[in-house]
């Protein structure tokens, strides 16, 4: 089965009706606790409420948001998600005294109440967060001002996704060989990678994708400002000091992790111009474009079907031992993955929970090996929710997404040392080195790049500066050149990159994530992969440690330190040797 068997969740639209119905005169039951939450016993009972509302609310919403990304043409979908918007602001009207009244206690009388009451110990890492936070919560009345506008701050991320995949229709492209393909979200990069042998095709399918982005210019930079301008309100409203603070302190991540990022990146931009200049210079290309990224040294017809993949991936993890191997089985079972792209169906992947169901793993597989490669990543953020389910208690069980990536890179790591083991041939060997050295562009390099971007943006937008298209097209053309070393004004379309990457405008200064938790990932993985004593044991309990502690202290436990530079230099690092490898074997 490739499909999602979202029957299992709600058999029909009417239960999805019922519970939606039921739970609107259940939050109702949080007044009960307004201006008693002073009391050990009235908080555990509150905890134990709230616990219960969330884990009917997550039902709700995962299957709503699920049953959305399978078709967002779907108006019943998009009613649903519309009217869970709406609940969603009720529901913070409703609970906006809590966080006030939990901090009238002190934090140690919590840790007093967490002896006896089960509940209160549970909720103690959430207490502690509140308490550092304390600065930034509001007066109720003021949370629940805020919640009214809710609606409309989500509304620039909701037309975006619709403006994204619902009104993005297919265009008919004709290439060189007389073939008329019909482009779209889905096929545009396997499209690329087909016409490997042409640079004007390839030009060709780029500026094709690329034009609705020109077409909708203005609409987009007036939605990613309309984004901006409600994270600044947010930094200012709750009294940070900068916007990274308001994304970041929560979790106590230093800006400085974000600014090292950045800093040791523009520090060593050296190895990914090398890297650049190599394949030019093997593919022949008197200018190299973003387009030509899709070219392999190494030609390699494979198929990649799900079903093999699935077995591929399977074989992978035994590394890891059998238990993590039945996790594997576990995330990848039948009616847990959605496979095939469809028209209509939301594009990416993703892993995702529904409390009570387990994981489910969104792909738009297309039989080739980034697919592999994507089932991997996926499967890794699966395995990851089902350790953190296992052991956690409900209320320390969601990891944040600074953890989330190493899990998923880990994956991607072990399958392709698989590939590797699997043959010995110079052709599998250059294959292997240049996933490696794409995944490190992909995932370090330029994730660094649009969360630069996205740090440059909001600078200038707090400085007083515009931001129309033209303002993020020139922040863009600059970083681009800066990172990789050359200029984008010979493909003028790629300016607008910006407004292709979902999570600019879904989730704030997310994207540093994927480079964090890649440099992260690459040190624990090697330290497991070279038998360093405890590696494996220190792995599995960092994903057995869901959102039990703050996350730079849950990396660290996992083996890895980002608080310092080191782990960014190393992966720039590598991606040096890389290119020495690719220069040996290519003579």
């Amino acid at each position: 089965m490739e499909n999602w068997n979202l029957d299992e969740i709600y058999a029909d639209q009417a239960s999805f009706e019922a519970d939606l119905n039921s739970l609107k005169e259940e939050i109702k039951g949080y007044t009960k606790f307004e201006g008693k939450l002073n009391s050990a016993k009235a908080i555990n009972d509150y905890f134990k409420f709230d616990e219960q509302i969330d884990k009917k609310l997550g039902k709700l919403y995962g299957f709503a948001h699920m049953k959305f990304d399978l078709d967002q043409n779907n108006l019943e979908s998009q009613s649903n998600m519309s009217r869970l918007q709406s609940f969603f602001v009720d529901y913070a009207q409703t609970i906006s005294f809590v966080d006030d009244e939990l901090l009238k206690n002190g934090l140690d009388a919590y840790k007093e109440w967490a002896k006896d009451y089960s509940y209160i110990k549970n909720s103690m890492y959430r207490l502690d967060q509140l308490f550092h936070s304390k600065e930034h919560v509001l007066k109720p009345e003021i949370e629940k001002l805020l919640s009214l506008y809710q609606p409309i701050t989500s509304s620039f991320r909701t037309t975006y996704g619709l403006l994204e995949n619902a009104d993005q229709k297919s265009v008919n492209v004709t290439t060189s060989d007389g073939v008329t393909h019909q482009l779209n979200k889905n096929n545009y990069t396997s499209l690329l990678e087909k016409y490997s042998n042409s640079q004007e095709d390839r030009k060709t399918l780029f500026e094709a994708f690329f034009k609705h982005y020109d077409d909708f210019k203005n609409t987009y930079a007036a939605l990613y400002k309309g984004v901006v301008d409600a994270n600044i309100a947010r930094m200012k409203a709750r009294g940070y000091n900068n916007i990274l603070d308001t994304f970041l302190d929560g979790n106590k991540i230093s800006k400085d992790v974000y600014e090292t990022l950045i800093n040791t990146v523009h520090e060593n931009t050296k190895p990914l111009h090398r890297y650049i200049e190599f394949r030019k210079k093997y593919f022949g290309l008197s200018e190299y474009h973003n387009y030509d990224r899709f070219l392999t040294i190494a030609h390699d017809t494979t198929k990649y079907p799900y079903e093999y993949c699935k077995e591929e991936v399977l074989e992978a993890v035994k590394p890891m031992g059998e238990d993590f191997v039945e996790h594997a089985k576990v995330a990848m079972k039948d009616g847990h993955v959605d496979v095939k792209p469809r028209e209509g169906k939301r594009s990416g992947a993703y892993s995702t929970e529904v409390e009570g169901f387990g994981p489910y793993i969104l792909l738009n597989h297309n039989d080739n090996l980034d697919s592999a490669f994507t089932l991997a990543h996926e499967c890794g953020h699966s395995i990851h929710t089902l350790y953190s389910s296992e052991t956690q208690p409900y209320q320390t069980k969601s990891y944040v997404i600074f953890v989330a990536e190493i899990a998923s890179t880990f994956n991607e790591q072990l399958f392709l040392d698989h590939l590797l083991a699997k043959s010995n041939s110079k052709e599998v060997k250059i294959q292997a080195i240049e996933k490696l050295a794409s995944n490190i562009v992909s995932t370090f390099y330029r994730q660094t790049l649009f969360a630069d971007f996205e740090y440059e943006a909001h600078k200038k937008a707090l400085q007083g500066g515009g931001l129309t298209y033209e303002d993020l097209n020139n922040i863009m053309a600059r970083l681009y050149e800066l990172y990789y070393g050359y200029s984008l004004d010979t493909e003028a379309l790629k300016k607008y990159v910006w407004a292709y990457i979902p999570h600019l405008f879904n989730s704030p200064f997310y994207v540093y994530q994927y480079a964090t938790c890649f440099s992260a990932s690459f040190k624990i993985y090697n330290d497991v992969k070279n038998n360093v004593p405890g590696a494996k044991e220190a792995y599995l309990n960092m994903l057995k440690a869901g959102g039990s502690d703050y996350p730079v202290e849950i990396v660290k436990k996992g083996g890895a330190d980002l608080t310092t530079a080191a782990p960014f230099k190393a992966v720039c690092d590598k991606l040096n040797e890389l290119v020495d490898e690719l220069e040996k074997l290519t003579k």
